[in-house]
C-alpha cells in the first residue's frame, strides 16, 4: 500500500469518529456545557479554515479557497442557527441542515469540474459563482416557498426507511464522487480526495443533528423549540465533525506545500533539495548511487523534448517502484539513490536489479504532442501497434565512505566518478568505486 493511501485511510478513520460518537460517549450533554464547547471551538475552527484557504490561494488554487469558504460558511451557519430565529425556527434550522446535505456536495462538484485559472480571472469567478446556484435556489425556496422546499427535501426515490437525510443527498454525493473519479489533475487530486473524505463526518453530524431535532419534536410536538436552538444545537457531533474536517484539511494543505517544495513535478520523486537535506544527516554505514540515462541528449535530439520528458517519467517510475524513498532526482537526466545501513557491494544488488528492469522495459515513441500521463490500456496498445520501440538503459556508479572520503559530499563525488567509469566502459552497467580502485560489473 502506498504512503498516500495509508494517509487517506487515517483520514477516513478520523472522519468516522462522528459516525460512532454515540458509542464512544453520551450524546446528551448539558446545554450550558455544550454552549461553552461550541463557543470555544468555533473561533479556532474559523482560524483553521482561514489558514487553509490562504495557503490554497498562495498555491494558486482558487478552487481550494472557494471550497474552504464553503466549509467556513457551513460551519458558521450550523454553529449559529439562532441567525434564523426571525423565521419559523424549527423548520428553518432543519432546513439549513437539508440545504447543506443536498447542495454542498453538488456545489463542490461544480466548482472542481471547472478548469483552474489565475486568481481574479472574471470568467473563473463567474464559474465559481455559478457553483453556488444549488445553495441559492434551495435557500430561496426555504425562505419563500416552504411547501415546495419540503417536497424537495422529502422527495423519495428509494425505499429507505429511517434515512434522515434527504434522498437527493445521495444524488449530490454521487455526482461529486464522479467528479473525483474522473479528475486527473495531479495538483488538485489529493485535496479533492480529502474533500470527499471530509463529507463523511459532515453528513454524519447533520444526521445526528436531525435525529436529535426529530427526537425532541416527537417527544414535545407543541413545545417551543427556541430553547433547543439556543442550548442544544449544534450537537456534539457537529463540534467533532468540523474539528476533524479542519484538522485533515490543514494536514493536507501542508502536505501539498511539502510536495511542491521537495518533490520533482515531472517524475514525482523527491528532488535535489530533499536529497541535500538527506545527505546532511547521513552517518554510519551507507552507500550512494549516481544514475544517468544513457544517450539521453541524442534521444532528445532525435525524438524531441516531449518524448525526453516521457523517458524521465518512465525512469522515475521504475526507480520509485524498485527503490522506494531511497531515490531522488539529482538534475537533468541524473538520479541519485541513498542506501542507508548497507555497503556499496550490498547496494549493488538493488542497483543492478533496477538496471535490468529498465533494460527489459519496452518504450514506444508516440505521436508528437501526445502525453504519456495519464495513459489508458487503449493508449498503450495503440502505441505498441503504431509506435517505434526503443531501448532505455542507465549507467550507475556506487560508492560508500572510506578512510579518505568520509563526508556524504565526498561519497557523492566518488559515486559520480564511478558513474563516469561506467559510461567509459560502454554504458548500461553498474560500477562500484573502491578505495584501491574501481570494481565493474554489467
Amino acid at each position: 500500500m502506498s504512503k498516500s493511501n495509508k494517509v487517506y485511510l487515517i483520514y477516513a478513520g478520523l472522519g468516522l469518529i462522528p459516525v460512532f460518537l454515540d458509542f464512544l460517549m453520551p450524546t446528551k450533554v448539558n446545554g450550558e456545557t455544550l454552549h461553552v464547547l461550541t463557543s470555544f471551538f468555533q473561533y479556532p475552527l474559523y482560524m483553521g479554515f482561514a489558514l487553509v484557504g490562504f495557503l490554497g490561494w498562495k498555491l494558486n488554487q482558487n478552487r481550494i479557497l472557494f471550497s474552504v469558504l464553503l466549509f467556513l460558511g457551513a460551519c458558521y451557519c450550523l454553529f449559529n442557527p439562532i441567525l434564523v430565529e426571525t423565521w419559523n425556527t424549527g423548520r428553518m434550522v432543519r432546513g439549513l441542515n437539508f440545504i447543506v446535505a443536498m447542495a454542498f456536495p453538488l456545489t463542490l462538484a461544480m466548482a472542481f469540474s471547472f478548469r483552474e485559472t489565475r486568481f481574479m480571472d472574471l470568467q473563473h469567478l463567474r464559474q465559481l459563482l455559478m457553483s453556488l446556484l444549488p445553495i441559492a435556489i434551495l435557500g430561496y425556496f426555504l425562505a419563500r416557498d416552504k411547501e415546495f422546499f419540503i417536497e424537495i427535501a422529502y422527495y423519495k426515490f428509494l425505499p429507505l426507511n429511517g434515512f434522515l437525510l434527504p434522498q437527493l443527498t445521495l444524488v449530490s454525493l454521487a455526482i461529486f464522487a464522479l467528479v473525483v473519479f474522473i479528475k486527473r489533475d495531479h495538483k488538485i487530486k489529493p485535496y479533492l480526495n480529502v474533500i470527499a473524505i471530509s463529507l463523511i463526518p459532515l453528513m454524519a453530524a447533520i444526521w445526528a443533528g436531525l435525529k436529535l431535532f426529530s427526537d425532541i419534536s416527537r417527544e414535545h410536538p407543541k413545545a417551543d423549540l427556541q430553547p433547543f436552538v439556543e442550548a442544544s444545537f449544534p450537537s456534539l457531533h457537529m463540534v467533532v465533525a468540523f474539528t476533524v474536517i479542519c484538522g485533515i484539511l490543514l494536514h493536507t494543505i501542508f502536505q501539498m506545500y511539502w510536495h511542491r517544495v521537495y518533490v520533482d513535478e515531472l517524475t514525482d520523486i523527491p528532488n535535489r533539495r530533499a536529497l541535500d537535506e538527506r545527505l546532511s544527516h547521513l552517518s554510519g554505514e551507507y552507500a550512494i548511487a549516481m544514475m544517468d540515462i544513457d544517450h539521453f541528449k541524442s534521444f532528445n535530439d532525435n525524438y524531441g523534448h516531449d518524448e525526453g520528458d516521457n523517458v524521465l517519467r518512465l525512469v522515475g517510475s521504475v526507480l520509485r517502484q524498485e527503490l522506494g524513498d531511497r531515490v531522488y532526482r539529482y538534475g537533468g537526466e541524473e538520479f541519485c539513490a541513498v542506501f542507508k545501513g548497507v555497503s556499496a557491494e550490498d547496494a549493488f544488488m538493488y542497483a543492478n536489479k533496477v538496471r535490468r528492469k529498465l533494460e527489459e522495459r519496452n518504450f514506444y515513441i508516440r505521436k508528437p504532442n501526445s502525453k504519456r500521463v495519464p495513459t489508458s490500456s487503449f493508449d498503450r496498445r495503440k502505441a505498441k501497434k503504431n509506435g517505434k520501440k526503443v531501448q532505455i538503459t542507465i549507467s550507475i556508479g556506487l560508492a560508500n565512505p572510506n578512510s579518505k572520503n568520509k563526508t556524504s559530499r565526498q561519497v557523492v563525488d566518488l559515486a559520480d566518478k564511478a558513474l563516469y567509469q561506467a559510461k567509459k566502459k560502454g554504458r548500461n552497467r553498474v560500477v562500484v568505486w573502491e578505495i584501491e580502485g574501481v570494481k565493474s560489473a554489467v
